[in-house]
């Protein structure tokens, strides 16, 4: 049995005595709690509420230059799902080297200097992706960017059918389409899944699935990881936003603050002017 004392009425109220002899917090008064009141409105009033505040208190954006390509900077992203960039759905003859000059045409789809510019580097079975592809797909419909979409099939062989398949259906008006229907689905592109995903797009089935494995599909592929390999992705998504690189899932809040940055940024993006023509 223990040899410690049996607290008793009397020792209680020694302890209470004791706790008691600890200063207390100033009170607040009542012309003090109403200052404190009238302060926090201000401030809230002055940041618009308490995302404002949030906004205020956010880190500053912080940028590093990309030595192989210069002009463009490189900003931490989120998570990523991390693939095969190696061969990105493609046999190593079909690899090729883009030259910096061809860069910017192949990145960018169209040149309007009114709109910031986005590429975007997807894979269908990539789990961050069906977070960004559908944000991005409002920021086109709102006309804040402007979105060129790149297939990097870097998760397997479903990827890269499914990347075919979303670049064959481009030909027929389709690849918007395909590219959200595809996006996350449990469902394997097979020839029958994507026969009646045409379907419902009011396309050429048979011309999809024959197009799909065209020499112009595959270069298109090659290109797309090519650009990923001049700028280091390694997984998606991947976006540029302007002449800045992400890898990894973004938010809508910072997405906002990159394309505020390029319309602040003093000098024109590296790409500016530069887009893909026909």
């Amino acid at each position: 049995m223990s040899n410690a004392p049996i607290a008793t009425p009397r020792s209680f109220t020694a302890i209470s005595r004791a706790r008691s002899d600890f200063p207390r917090p100033p009170m607040l008064t009542r012309r003090a709690a109403l200052r404190l009141a009238t302060g926090a409105a201000v401030i809230a009033a002055a940041y618009g509420s308490a995302a404002g505040l949030r906004r205020l208190l956010e880190p500053d954006l912080k940028f590093e230059p990309i030595a192989a390509l210069p002009g463009f900077r490189r900003l931490a992203g989120g998570p990523a799902s991390a693939g095969d960039l190696v061969f990105a759905g493609l046999d190593g003859a079909q690899q090729i080297a883009l030259p910096r000059e061809a860069l910017c045409t192949q990145l960018f789809s169209t040149a309007r200097p009114d709109v910031p510019q986005i590429a975007y580097f997807g894979d269908s079975r990539c789990v961050y992706c069906r977070v960004v592809s559908p944000l991005l797909q409002r920021l086109d419909r709102e006309q804040a960017a402007e979105i060129t979409w790149h297939e990097l099939p870097l998760l397997g062989q479903a990827s890269v059918i499914a990347a075919r398949a979303a670049l064959a259906a481009r030909a027929q008006g389709a690849y918007d389409f395909f590219h959200h229907s595809m996006m996350g689905s449990p469902i394997l592109p097979t020839p029958h899944y994507l026969s009646n995903l045409s379907q419902k797009a009011g396309i050429d089935p048979k011309r999809l699935l024959q197009d799909m494995k065209t020499s112009a599909v595959t270069q298109e592929l090659a290109t797309t990881a090519a650009l990923a390999r001049r700028f280091g992705f390694i997984g998606t998504p991947a976006l540029v936003v302007g002449r800045t690189a992400v890898l990894g899932r973004v938010d809508r809040r910072l997405l906002t603050r990159l394309i505020a940055a390029e319309r602040a940024a003093p000098d024109p993006a590296p790409c500016a002017g530069s887009a893909q023509s026909g």
